[in-house]
């Protein structure tokens, strides 16, 4: 009878203790859920676009140097869940990825809260650095609808409204931003290029390549990296027109943040001239709540790294530490570890 009572006293008691972690964990930021958000942090994901796409094959680069140096409990992965620009900034905002690869125009625009009047600014992405890449302004003609129409320029195709059809990214790209930010220089919209007959379409850059091809499209509007394999395939295989900005084009978009640029002659099939376009800058950003000494670390093993990144990626040769972090080249100001970093070198005040 007494063994029996000590058993169900031990059995009240064990209950009791168990019921009392179970209340004091889910009371607990640092067990359970806490515990969760914790691993979401150590568990990077760095998104960017898509396999194939020059600015994927940076992304696998930089983590390629930073997985080394991150600590044990910490790991990187690369994910291309991005279409890129402000994909990518909303995508650390909703704490979807913890880094990514953007561009200083939809990040500056984000930041401010002028790239959509119905979404507020960002308040939990900033910048490591920038000026990785430079993104040119590319608008590609294909050779039949030259040979058809006479048009050579972009401006033209907007003075005669002419019934053009247009392939662009996806929704959320860089390309988009771009193409948007080009047609409003002009006061012109996508449905004002379909109610001249003509059409619009924001597909993937293998896509878009496709339609070029067969003719299903005239033009494309994209904001890439010089040597972008799918429209390189795509000048090498087929003949297309890069197409020159006019100069108040040009002076339009510096407003929006486009710096002027020159797309070196022979940087694309068949190009055997400079074409004056507009660039924005690729960078690194990432969730203000990824730790102070962990963007530190990553900031600098990339900044001292600039040859090993150019043996991976070497359109990289470009990147200059010394001005990475310079906000014109960011759009969001800089998380404390990567600002911590620059300072310390003196690369800035």
């Amino acid at each position: 009878m007494i063994g029996k009572k000590k058993k169900s006293i031990f059995l009240f008691l064990t209950l009791m203790i168990a019921l009392s972690i179970m209340t004091a964990c889910s009371d607990d930021p640092t067990s359970a859920e806490g515990s969760d958000k914790a691993d979401k942090v150590k568990n990077l994901v760095l998104t960017t676009q898509t396999v194939g796409t020059a600015v994927y094959s940076r992304a696998a680069a930089f983590n390629e140097i930073i997985n080394p140096i991150l600590p044990e409990d910490y790991h990187m992965e690369v994910q291309p869940s991005s279409t890129g620009g402000a994909a990518t900034i909303l995508l650390l905002e909703e704490n979807k990825a913890q880094i990514g690869t953007s561009n200083n125009v939809p990040a500056k625009k984000l930041f401010e809260g002028t790239y959509d009047e119905k979404r507020p600014p960002v308040e939990n992405v900033a910048s490591i650095l920038g000026g990785t890449d430079f993104t040119y302004m590319t608008i590609m003609f294909t050779d039949s609808f030259v040979k058809k129409t006479g048009i050579k320029t972009f401006e033209d195709i907007i003075d005669q409204k002419y019934p053009v059809k247009v392939v662009t990214k996806q929704a959320g790209s860089f390309g988009i931003t771009g193409a948007e930010d080009l047609l409003d220089t002009m006061d012109v919209k996508f449905d004002d290029i379909k109610s001249w007959g003509g059409d619009v379409f924001h597909i993937d850059p293998s896509q878009m390549v496709d339609m070029l091809k067969e003719g299903k499209a005239d033009i494309s509007i994209d904001v890439v990296s010089l040597g972008q394999p799918a429209f390189s395939e795509l000048t090498m295989t087929t003949t297309m027109h890069v197409i020159e900005l006019a100069q108040e084009t040009r002076d339009k978009l510096n407003d929006y943040g486009y710096a002027n640029k020159v797309i070196p002659a022979k940087s694309w099939g068949g190009q055997d001239n400079d074409i004056q376009t507009v660039v924005g800058t690729e960078s690194l950003v990432v969730r203000k709540d990824v730790p102070e000494e962990i963007v530190y670390e990553i900031t600098k093993a990339i900044s001292e790294n600039k040859e090993k990144m150019v043996e991976l990626v070497p359109v990289m040769e470009d990147f200059d530490p010394k001005t990475a972090g310079n906000l014109e080249y960011l759009g969001i100001p800089l998380h404390p570890g990567a600002e911590k970093y620059f300072k310390e070198v003196g690369y800035l005040q």
